[in-house]
């Protein structure tokens, strides 16, 4: 009889807050699959634990999901677990927990803290629906796409962001949603756990620890619709009579029709381009 893949939630922080079951749990099978052994045994370690640990992480995830696989085929029992939170949601074991399902091993969920979750329940909006939309790319082409399709997300979003890029993606949102509440998480449950609502005004947020981001659903229901004719020639009157400098013209024009500037940037640029193309048809 083949044994049970448990997929194990942990602490995101504060190592108290683990349940009963999942302790059992810990304790009683007879490998623990870890994204860093090294973190998991600070865990095992405060609650005296001690079971055989295997490194499942997103580079050997792979190739170590058949091993363990046929370990649970051979009846033994496994407990995937990630660093912090709950196992395969914007962190390895995925792969793991298809591979056992597809070979009819029994995966059972043992509930535990969810960063998604904490941080909803301490935003002051209603999550009766919202996206998940775990990390935004690093940069490049990627980088802006995604924000362009986040930015079409009309309800309350979740975003995970890592300390060393929190800043440019803090200030990347707020041309993006310069009309939504951001509210930043930072290391919850943890000591130095820190709750602020996010404005360009806000003082600079310390770039240290865990970040989860909620966004507020758009005001109106829906995001702005405006025609880039009507956005290039409120920008043109600002910059060419008013003398305003283009920055300032495409800020003043966003926070009218309250759009992001990057909208009325990109607005303008093809509105320039549709221009010139019926200029050059018309010679």
């Amino acid at each position: 009889m083949s044994g049970t893949l448990y997929v194990v939630g942990t602490p995101i922080g504060n190592l108290e807050d683990i349940t009963l079951r999942a302790l059992r749990t810990l304790r009683e099978v007879d490998l623990i699959a870890a994204e860093d052994t090294r973190r998991t045994s600070k865990l095992l370690a405060h609650y005296e634990i001690r079971r055989p640990l295997r490194s499942v992480r997103e580079h050997n995830e792979a190739t170590e999901a058949p091993r363990l696989v046929a370990r649970l085929i051979a009846g033994e029992s496994v407990a995937l677990v990630s660093d912090a939170g709950t196992p395969a949601i914007s962190d390895p074991g995925a792969r793991l927990v298809r591979a056992a399902r597809d070979a009819g091993v029994k995966v059972t969920p043992i509930p535990g803290p969810s960063a998604v979750a904490t941080a909803l329940s301490v935003s002051g909006l209603a999550a009766d629906t919202y996206a998940f939309l775990g990390f935004p790319p690093a940069s490049g082409v990627a980088r802006d796409e995604w924000f362009e399709r986040a930015a079409n997300e009309q309800g309350l979003v979740v975003v995970f962001e890592s300390p060393h890029r929190i800043s440019r993606t803090l200030s990347d949102m707020s041309e993006y949603w310069s009309y939504r509440r951001i509210s930043v998480c930072r290391e919850m449950t943890k000591f130095n756990e820190e709750l602020v609502e996010y404005t360009k005004l806000t003082s600079s947020i310390r770039e240290r620890g865990e970040f989860t981001l909620v966004i507020g659903p758009s005001e109106a229901g829906a995001r702005p619709q405006v025609a880039d004719s009507e956005l290039a020639i409120m920008f043109g009157r600002l910059t060419e009579l008013a003398g305003f400098e283009p920055d300032v013209s495409a800020e003043i024009t966003a926070r009218y029709h309250a759009l992001p500037v990057r909208v009325v940037r990109k607005a303008v640029k093809r509105a320039r381009i549709s221009a010139k193309q019926q200029n050059d048809t018309g010679t």
